[in-house]
């Protein structure tokens, strides 16, 4: 209860531990929810770079190289049959391949 003083000690420790239980539980999810995110975004502009190389092999036959989205490094290499992608994901190295239309 709150008296002429202020609020008593044991209303303090106890609302500030409610404070700290509740920010601890939902730290480790927003970290959480940061990496998953950033990892489906860096996947997401790996299909961009395999579309815009897919263009590229089609008029200029190129079938290595790389290309950089967002400070984020994307090599690719083209075979008779797939097209694949490699990049750092954010928690290790990524490969994506897709097969090759004929």
């Amino acid at each position: 209860m709150k008296n002429s003083e202020g609020f008593s000690w044991p209303e303090t420790v106890l609302s500030l531990s409610i404070i700290f239980i509740i920010t601890t539980t939902i730290l480790p999810f927003l970290n959480y929810m940061v990496v998953h995110l950033e990892d489906k975004k860096r996947d997401y502009h790996s299909s961009l770079v395999m579309y815009e190389v897919s263009k590229m092999y089609t008029v200029q036959n190129m079938k290595t190289g790389g290309m950089q989205v967002n400070k984020i490094m994307y090599s690719y290499e083209i075979s008779s049959e797939s097209i694949c992608i490699d990049y750092d994901g954010m928690q290790e190295k990524k490969h994506k391949c897709v097969s090759l239309i004929k």
